[in-house]
């Protein structure tokens, strides 16, 4: 009897049940979350693209910011060659060498022209008529290393000299024979430094800044009188000290986010760091978010109202079904409507082998089969991107048109197989010789074609003609003798358009060809 009840007892126990309502509503929100996922990823996707744009952008402008100041520099060092060797100078004449510095300073940042002796007594300055009685120099302890090494010196910041405010000296030996004898200096201002930055006009919210060795503010196109003569920002600070170039999330002096990238110039060893404020991609970030979660609400809301809608329809058909039911159970004829039920598995695997070969499928079309590199179309596509982003920054790129000398005859001697071993030799050569931003491509045959971002018409004949080094070196197993010649192109002053650079690196690159091959020639 106790089997019985425990038998019957498992007869009568019913699974736990859910309302067709219920299930509709858990479906609508398991259908909105993958949707709220991947809108969350292609925001932070985005962000993360903005944010490296942004990178981008400041480490362009600290390189140009860069060279300009050591553009100025050149020059002023020029000038100090010039004078320290000049007559006036060697024949005691100080009031015509003043004559000539003065005459030099209208075109130059320096503030004033000392001459020294090795006691740091000022024998001639321009601000100071001659004969005056001079002080001694500000910059005294550095400009001994002038008589000690016979090299110029660029010194830090220092007081004193004409004025109280601070100031930088680059000292040049002035030589009789092989003995210094004096040491002739100019002074120049951080507001003249403040100036040069000042050319290159800074987007709103933008800082930037020329940091010396020690990591000294000697410049600023902001709040200069403030800060300059203080220690830059620690993070700042200790990665130029470790690094020669790079990037980094900081803040400014005045406490304000900021991307910052930074160049040390070779010439000076000064640093150029500027600055872009974090709220240029926070911002949009932030609005790009609240979207995202109106959008998540209102699909919710939607996807609930039409589930409560199904749920009670579905559910008067499923109550239908009781009288046929109940006609079945009578044994009377019931007509039942008939249903059909897709294989969730079956259309996964489907959707999953259509995936493998939609990948598949792109990538030939994006890429050459032999070598590796992009094809025609991807190439295309992607100088058309470049050219967008020119267009608006006014940021030169180059396009290099290559093609290799000599490979018909490696077909017509070793036969097609050594051919192909050949340009996939040459795509690797390639790929090595340019950097990890720029884009190699196979166009067909032994055409190639190059995508130097960032370059200028010098830069690229550089990376060209090491190319055409590379490229002309023999091939294993090749006999006949394989070179390259390069054609060049650069925007804006090649074209303006995709096709007008590729025809002025082509035309280029024939010319190249008709002036003897394994060479590099210009469109221009």
């Amino acid at each position: 009897m106790a089997d019985g009840r425990n038998i019957a007892g498992a007869r009568v126990r019913r699974p736990r049940r859910y309302s067709m309502r219920t299930g509709l509503l858990a479906l609508v929100v398991a259908c909105i979350a993958p949707a709220l996922v991947v809108a969350s990823v292609a925001v932070y996707e985005r962000y993360v693209v903005q944010k490296e744009r942004i990178f981008r952008d400041t480490i362009f402008l600290a390189r140009n910011l860069s060279a300009i100041l050591d553009r100025e520099l050149t020059g002023v060092e020029a000038g100090l060659q010039m004078l320290a060797s000049s007559p006036d100078l060697r024949a005691g004449d100080l009031a015509g060498f003043q004559e000539r510095a003065g005459e030099l300073m209208r075109f130059q940042i320096v503030d004033s022209y000392v001459l020294t002796d090795r006691e740091g007594r000022q024998l001639a300055h321009t601000q100071a008529p001659v004969g005056e009685a001079l002080p001694m120099s500000g910059a005294s302890a550095e400009l001994a290393r002038v008589f000690h090494t016979g090299a110029p010196v660029l010194t830090g910041l220092f007081g004193g000299g004409a004025s109280d405010s601070p100031a930088l000296a680059l000292c040049m030996p002035v030589l009789r024979g092989d003995k210094v004898v004096y040491s002739l200096n100019v002074r120049i201002l951080p507001e003249r430094i403040g100036g040069v930055l000042g050319r290159r006009s800074l987007p709103d919210g933008w800082v930037a800044a020329v940091l010396d060795g020690a990591g000294t503010i000697v410049a600023r196109t902001r709040d200069a009188p403030r800060f300059v003569g203080q220690k830059a920002v620690p993070a700042l600070a200790r990665a130029v000290q470790q690094e020669k170039e790079g990037s980094l999330e900081t803040v400014t002096k005045e406490g304000a986010p900021v991307y910052t990238a930074f160049s040390r110039s070779s010439l000076s060893g000064w640093t150029v760091a500027a600055g872009a404020p974090m709220s240029l991609v926070t911002t949009d970030l932030y609005r790009a978010i609240a979207w995202v979660a109106l959008g998540a609400l209102f699909a919710v809301g939607l996807g609930l109202w039409l589930a409560l809608r199904l749920a009670n329809r579905l559910t008067s058909a499923v109550q239908g079904l009781v009288a046929p039911a109940l006609a079945l159970g009578k044994g009377r004829a019931v007509d039942l409507p008939g249903t059909r039920v897709k294989e969730v598995a079956e259309v996964g695997g489907a959707l999953q082998r259509a995936s493998r070969m939609l990948a598949r499928a792109q990538h030939l079309a994006h890429y050459d089969p032999l070598t590796g590199l992009c094809n025609r179309v991807l190439f295309s596509e992607l100088v058309l991107r470049e050219l967008a982003v020119a267009q608006r920054s006014g940021e030169p790129f180059a396009i290099l048109a290559i093609d290799l000398d000599g490979f018909k005859a490696v077909n017509d001697t070793h036969g097609h197989a050594a051919g192909d071993a050949v340009l996939k030799e040459a795509a690797e050569r390639m790929a090595g010789a340019i950097r990890v931003s720029d884009v190699a491509a196979r166009l067909g045959g032994d055409e190639f074609a190059v995508l130097l971002i960032g370059a200028n018409r010098e830069n690229a004949r550089l990376v060209a003609e090491a190319l055409v080094e590379s490229l002309s070196q023999p091939y294993p197993g090749v006999r006949a003798a394989v070179s390259a010649s390069v054609g060049v192109a650069v925007f804006p002053q090649s074209g303006m358009t995709l096709r007008q650079l590729l025809e002025r690196a082509d035309v280029a690159l024939y010319k190249a060809k008709e002036q003897g091959k394994r060479r590099v020639e210009s469109d221009l």
